[in-house]
């Protein structure tokens, strides 16, 4: 027999994640069709982690063989003297997985389609909310009936509010900056007739004797890469078990990263920068 709890956590998993599609959305014109597969495409990456995350502590049993996939959080452990940073170092490794997934989903299905920066940040907070759809869903199931309905709808709530946002900046910093390292050419050439100069890039270049477009990709990639990683890590940090802070920090937190982070991407997305049609550029670049 059908149990109605999933058609409640779907629901309650799946109007927030359309409510944020749409703030974000409101002005930029993407395919749906090519909106709704980066979306499942972000349901995809979470199941992957998921599975991962799943078999942490069992093994795989295959007819000839038996696997045990790495844990690396009792490998950062076993590094560590301290536990606090063991522990920031291992949600630095956690966020650092989850951006890989649901940014290379996003990637594999929207790079023929990037048309100026804006479109990859915003798909890739498409990409995070069916990321975060997906674990809101699993989650409110595994909790459904373990706690009074006051309860679960605090949780429910800061879960599709607050840990949203979080996927949603992360990726979408990220977005940013393989925006800028997908569109390095353009870009640079762009800022050349602007007479804007990278003297750090044109030391690596003589140096490494490297192009200065593969360069600034990989200076981008690294920076936002990196700032994904401890955006996701500073969060899960300080409202971790493992340190005790003040409720105020936390709660300081939750706001900087609610409030901050909607504002911060709205910024990303309306930058004069993020709305050029580097793309059809892009193609000039490509055919000279």
């Amino acid at each position: 027999m059908f149990d109605p709890k999933y058609s409640i956590t779907f629901l309650i998993a799946i109007i927030p994640a359309l409510i944020w599609a749409a703030l974000f959305m409101k002005k930029h014109k993407e395919n749906k069709w090519l909106v709704l597969l980066t979306f499942t495409g972000g349901i995809f990456a979470a199941q992957l982690i998921l599975l991962y995350k799943g078999y942490w502590d069992t093994s795989i049993n295959l007819i000839f063989a038996k696997i045990t996939l790495v844990d690396f959080r009792s490998n950062i452990s076993s590094i560590f003297i301290s536990t606090v940073l063991a522990a920031f170092v291992t949600f630095m490794g956690i966020g650092a997985m989850e951006e890989f997934f649901k940014f290379g989903v996003m990637k594999l299905i929207n790079k023929s389609f990037f048309r100026s920066i804006d479109d990859v940040i915003t798909l890739a907070i498409v990409s995070a909310l069916g990321f975060s759809f997906y674990e809101n869903m699993i989650y409110f199931n595994s909790q459904w009936g373990t706690m009074n309905i006051q309860t679960f709808a605090m949780l429910a709530v800061s879960r599709v509010t607050i840990v949203t946002m979080v996927h949603m900046l992360c990726s979408g910093v990220l977005g940013y900056f393989f925006g800028h390292a997908y569109f390095a050419s353009p870009i640079l050439r762009l800022e050349h007739v602007q007479k804007k100069r990278h003297p750090m890039l044109i030391f690596f270049k003589n140096l490494l004797h490297m192009k200065k477009s593969h360069l600034y990709q990989n200076e981008m990639i690294t920076i936002g890469l990196v700032l994904a990683m401890l955006l996701h890590a500073i969060y899960d940090f300080v409202l971790s078990s493992t340190i005790n802070l003040s409720p105020v920090l936390i709660a300081g937190t939750i706001l900087l990263y609610f409030f901050g982070g909607y504002y911060f991407l709205s910024y990303l997305i309306k930058r004069k920068e993020s709305k050029l049609q580097l793309g059809l550029l892009l193609n000039e670049v490509q055919n000279d």
